[in-house]
């Protein structure tokens, strides 16, 4: 389309607005307003915004408005009105539109891709993304018909690329019968927790039907492959916990039922008793041992819910503390940043802290009848706020015994020192009507405990062992657990997690060697390769770096936020559970995933999937290249991945030669000082502290990526790059690397991109839109232009464009970085 065309209008059809009803996450519960109020999902916002842009950039100019309009119409889709009787309209349906993810206009989508191979003469046009990424902009190329070549220098990029874009093309269509037969709920399998709405304990919507373990009891049918990785999922998981079981022990109250979401019976009076401990069978499941502690009720009694019997009460997380030896009175000093466990409205529960008679340290309870404060919402905060205080403040901690202060000094060198503790404070189950807070019993404190000799036996049947390679230096960019002696990656989990990622680890690769008997080389490879990211999933929340939320009561994974800063007060997931951090949640979530790409190669003319840098040379001439670049000093990206790497790299080995050539190193790629190529980042730290020098390589570096770009495009191909800063040196770097390689920016757009409740944007002013800026090649008569007449079409271009980007409803910080683009346009 012409790119100084009805721009405020594709601002509208791009730039997404969602209302979602409160009561249901589906799609035909959603109601939507005219084209400016596009919905699209926020997990999906990527996606909705590079078909957008691809279609923008790739459909030609249909020459008039009315066709323009039509055509973002077909994108973005339109009302249908319901008329009621007497032709009022009593509702409004949203119909047809391609930027809905998952339940597009088909036949509107076969449309646009027949129309882009029409304007490139019956062809299906060139496009590459160089740092590609997870891969959103080359998934939406390949749906949109073209041929696609992805690139990335970082392996798990690259991998994630290869499960996102070349293993679904291998499987897509096909379906097998299971080795054990068909699906059905096994006996040993935990039932799983539901909150009233839906959602699962990592508060996401769970798909219907979800099929928990399988058993081999129904007749054989084929089944596509998203099935068959549930099933060796199961598999993975029901050796696992023949293993583990003895290490996460489960125990049941004494109490009548009591379910959730139904109106409470009135109950029999009686006795109470003391927990039990669940003894499991030889399968690690508690079916069994919970029907012996039950064995002494008849079927009359059990038949009424109002009598008690024993009722399991899985684990969902143990929550822990890490301690230092105080320095006044040398007793325990427990780090928590706050004693809150569960706060929301109805339901206050609070760590408490004794300290012990001898001094040594202090005793933990559980007051789960937390009274609130009164006032207005601004006192009962404060009150709330005093009331949890932990012993932590960025002062340092105070030992809650003899009050004495340890600095963050003294706390870093304890770190350094090998002085920092843990202890459990705390276990989180599933109650019937909800989370339930206790403190730990003996059992589950000794089974936490986990020798070296243990985690040497286990490693010494995997690959490169256990995962002791250096975490980056103290001073990188974005991370703070060097300071405190977290001198490797082995530190950053316990020996319970580093046991139980190691178990699951080890079934996958075992379940490889038997898929050999099952399947052909293209099943056998891409199974193995979907449930690796499994472990990436229960390695995140399941790190001594994850905490616990009180409001929503769950788990926060290790990456909150683009960083690896310090906690001191840490959640442990039981991956055996059907909960938050659980395996069979992670394979259940990669299998909705697999099943949703299995119809996205069918509709591409072919992808490429490279593991190299963006300086690389490319084969033949290209269409368009689309890519969304590192971010100047924001993310470290290499050293945040060398978190999944070290796990990636164990999984995956002997699975393929490219796997096995794209993790042969020890960690990921940084910056090869010697070939003058690498990760494009800005960081100090690996230039010997010199931001002057680390800048300069960074735009040089992207000068140079976009010079390489500038020689593979054709003549009159485009190159959109995507950018979201708020800091002016990372615009500056930006459109001197642009305007240095010999682009010419020609449109911008604003679209919003990002989650209004991601982690980044709570109490921040963070951007939400991405800017999107389309450039040509600048003519080889181009001439310079004087100051006065660049300034002055600059300013004009820029009125007027922000008069259409406040139209669209852009507001807050992403109003001011908008006019970026309309600037570039007269200045490049």
């Amino acid at each position: 389309m012409s790119e100084t065309g009805d721009r405020r209008r594709l601002i509208e059809a791009a730039f997404p607005l969602q209302r979602v009803s409160e009561d249901s996450v589906h799609e035909k519960n959603v109601r939507h307003g005219h084209i400016s109020t596009l919905h699209i999902w926020p997990a999906r916002r990527p996606l909705a915004a590079s078909r957008a842009v691809i279609l923008s950039t790739l459909l030609p100019d249909p020459g008039d408005e009315a066709g323009r309009r039509e055509v973002l119409e077909r994108m973005a889709g339109h009302d249908l009105l319901i008329l009621g009787e007497e032709g009022e309209v009593i509702d409004k349906v949203w119909r047809d539109g391609i930027f809905h993810w998952g339940s597009e206009n088909e036949d509107e989508l076969e449309r646009f891709r027949t129309e882009i191979r029409e304007a490139f003469s019956g062809r299906a046009p060139r496009v590459l993304d160089p740092f590609a990424g997870g891969g959103a902009i080359p998934l939406e190329a390949l749906r949109l018909g073209c041929e696609v070549e992805a690139a990335d220098l970082n392996p798990v990029a690259w991998f994630i690329l290869r499960c996102t874009l070349h293993y679904p093309t291998l499987v897509a269509g096909k379906r097998l019968p299971l080795p054990g037969g068909g699906p059905r709920r096994s006996p040993e399998s935990p039932e799983r927790s539901e909150s009233r709405d839906g959602a699962d304990d990592s508060g996401e919507a769970k798909a219907e039907g979800s099929p928990g373990l399988w058993s081999a009891d129904e007749t054989p049918e084929p089944k596509a492959f998203p099935d068959h990785l549930r099933w060796w999922g199961s598999r993975v998981l029901a050796g696992a916990r023949r293993e583990l079981a003895a290490r996460y022990p489960t125990y049941a109250d004494f109490e009548p039922v009591r379910r959730k979401g139904r109106r409470p019976l009135k109950e029999i009076p009686y006795e109470p008793r003391p927990m039990r401990f669940v003894e499991p069978d030889g399968a690690g499941a508690v079916r069994s041992g919970l029907a012996r502690l039950n064995a002494e009720f008849d079927a009359e009694y059990l038949a009424d819910e109002r009598n008690p019997r024993w009722v399991e009460k899985p684990t969902v997380a143990y929550l822990w503390a890490r301690t230092v030896e105080c320095a006044g009175c040398r007793g325990e000093m427990p780090l928590l940043k706050t004693r809150w466990l569960c706060r929301k409205p109805g339901k206050r529960v609070l760590l408490t802290l004794t300290p012990r008679e001898d001094g040594a340290g202090v005793e933990f309870g559980v007051d789960s009848a937390v009274a609130a404060g009164e006032g207005n919402a601004a006192a009962r905060r404060e009150h709330d706020r005093r009331l949890g205080a932990g012993t932590m403040t960025r002062r340092g901690v105070t030992c809650p015994c003899c009050g004495a202060i340890s600095t963050m000094r003294d706390l870093r060198a304890a770190g350094k020192g090998g002085r920092l503790g843990e202890r459990l404070t705390a276990v989180v189950v599933n109650g019937q009507r909800g989370k339930e807070y206790r403190l730990p019993t003996a059992g589950e404190v000794e089974a936490s405990r986990v020798s070296e000799a243990e985690l040497e036996a286990l490693y010494g049947e995997i690959p490169y062992g256990l995962p002791t390679e250096p975490t980056p230096p103290e001073g990188a960019l974005g991370m703070r657990i060097p300071r405190y002696g977290f001198a490797t990656w082995r530190r950053l989990f316990t020996n319970r997690q580093l046991l139980a990622i190691g178990t699951l680890l080890r079934q996958i690769r075992r379940c490889a060697d038997e898929m050999e008997e099952t399947y052909d080389d293209r099943w056998r490879e891409a199974l193995p390769a979907f449930l690796a990211p499994s472990i990436s999933r229960v390695a995140d929340r399941g790190s001594a770096l994850a905490t616990w939320t009180n409001n929503p009561e769950k788990i926060r994974s290790t990456f909150a936020r683009f960083a690896l800063p310090i906690v001191w007060d840490f959640a442990e997931s039981c991956p055996l559970s059907d909960t938050t951090g659980g395996f069979l949640q992670a394979v259940e979530w990669i299998a909705r995933v697999a099943e949703h790409l299995g119809a996205a190669g069918a509709y591409g003319n072919g992808v490429s999937v490279r593991n190299r840098s963006a300086m690389a040379a490319v084969d033949g001439e290209l269409d368009l290249i689309c890519t969304d670049p590192p971010y100047y000093d924001a993310i470290p990206y290499s050293d945040l991945m060398d978190f999944f790497y070290l796990w990636l790299r164990r999984t995956l080995r002997g699975l393929s030669e490219e796997t096995d050539r794209a993790f042969a190193a020890a960690l990921g790629p940084k910056w090869d000082r010697e070939r003058n190529d690498g990760e494009l980042i800005d960081d100090a730290n690996r230039f010997e502290g010199s931001r002057q020098v680390s800048k300069q390589n960074y735009e040089d570096g992207m000068a140079r990526c976009f010079a390489r770009f500038h020689r593979s495009l054709r003549a009159d191909g485009r190159f959109v790059v995507v950018f979201a800063s708020k800091d002016p040196n990372a615009w500056e770097t930006l459109v001197s690397a642009v305007i240095r390689s010999g682009f010419a920016v020609t449109a911008s757009w604003p679209i919003r991109t990002e989650m209004a409740s991601r982690q980044r944007s709570l109490s921040s002013a963070a951007l939400a839109s991405s800017i999107w800026l389309v450039c040509r090649k600048r003519p080889a008569a181009a001439r310079a232009g004087w100051d006065n007449r660049v300034l002055a079409e600059m300013r004009t271009n820029i009125t007027q464009r922000l008069r259409d980007f406040w139209d669209a409803g852009l507001r807050g910080p992403d109003f001011v970085w908008a006019a970026t683009g309309p600037a570039l346009e007269a200045f490049s």
